[in-house]
């Protein structure tokens, strides 16, 4: 089941008066900016109109497994950065790997603080992640260079794009500096990591395009302006290179910024606040397009999608509003 929320706004940081919204239409009162996010922009590249109904609309799908999963497991190790003792850690590292890793099995927990015991093999997923934290700590030349600069750090910035103003928002979950000062963003999934589908890589390059851009523009007091050189991902599901292996240690990725992900990724975002241009806040979503290739329906839609109820391919069977005829 999905549920309907009626439109929002959201104060902007450190902007008295002025909101932003994912509703926004050029109709709107000046004080209210379009918002954007992350996963609002991954949305409207994957299917425009999915994201009218999850954005605009407000229809919200119940939480999965796989989120309630990967709260536990971000909020766990956002808990491990702010707790672990370097100096401690320093002190076994002379005694070993396995001394490290054992202190850092130490913050693995049976359960969230809010949520209550785990029980979708949230341990797993995090001693695997505190094993491979371990070596890179034993790797480490300056131990203190292991606790990120940034974790799960709110940004917000306001931009001037296809001549709207734009809220651009976003939770980075991690961010490194190595010895030389040079920033690294670093992105925490809990999914499987499949190197043969090769949208696996473009979308994630894209996201990370998208937080280094909100750290350049952002005016965070200490991380505002820091020009980021590399992006990588943890993924704690592990990895399989073949469809139906297997997956085994976290995947670790870390590479070079990408100027072609950079450019990719602002001509979506331009072509997103086009589209919102052409919006008139009538609820009617025809500005948004559907997902269009070859088998869409069959191999995207009809397995993956759970708003077809809403969505006009599907002749708005749950729509929520009145129609017209």
């Amino acid at each position: 089941m999905s549920a309907f929320s009626p439109p929002k706004r959201y104060p902007v940081p450190g902007r008295p008066g002025l909101f932003s919204s994912y509703q926004w239409h050029p109709g709107m009162n000046d004080d209210v900016i379009l918002r954007v996010s992350k996963s609002s922009l991954g949305d409207f590249g994957f299917c425009q109109q999915q994201s009218f109904i999850k954005r605009v609309l407000g229809i919200k799908s119940e939480e999965t497994e796989a989120m309630i999963r990967g709260s536990n497991v971000h909020d766990s190790i956002e808990r491990f950065y702010q707790d672990v003792s370097v100096s401690y850690a320093a002190s076994m590292k002379s005694y070993g790997l396995e001394n490290v890793e054992k202190y850092f099995m130490e913050f693995v927990g049976e359960g969230d603080p809010k949520r209550g015991p785990y029980e979708l093999d949230e341990e797993q997923h995090l001693t695997k992640y505190m094993k491979l934290e371990a070596e890179r700590f034993m790797n480490c030349a300056d131990p203190h260079f292991f606790l990120p600069i940034g974790n799960e750090v709110s940004l917000d910035a306001v931009v001037t794009i296809e001549g709207q103003l734009v809220h651009l928002t976003g939770i980075v979950d991690r961010l490194f500096a190595d010895a030389e000062g040079i920033p690294h963003v670093h992105e925490l999934k809990t999914g499987m990591w499949k190197d043969h589908k090769p949208s696996k890589w473009s979308n994630m390059r894209e996201e990370m395009a998208y937080y280094v851009m909100l750290l350049k523009e952002c005016d965070h007091e200490v991380l505002g302006g820091l020009e980021c050189e590399r992006w990588g991902w943890d993924h704690t599901g592990g990895y399989a290179s073949k469809e139906g292996e297997e997956p085994d240690a976290v995947w670790r990725g870390v590479e070079d910024v990408r100027q072609k992900d950079m450019d990719s990724m602002m001509d979506k975002l331009r072509l997103l606040v086009r589209t919102y241009n052409q919006y008139k806040g009538d609820l009617d979503g025809r500005a948004f397009a559907l997902i269009d290739f070859w088998r869409a329906q069959e191999v995207i839609c009809e397995p993956w999608c759970d708003l077809k109820g809403y969505c006009p391919r599907y002749e708005k069977i749950l729509w929520p509003y009145p129609q017209e005829g």
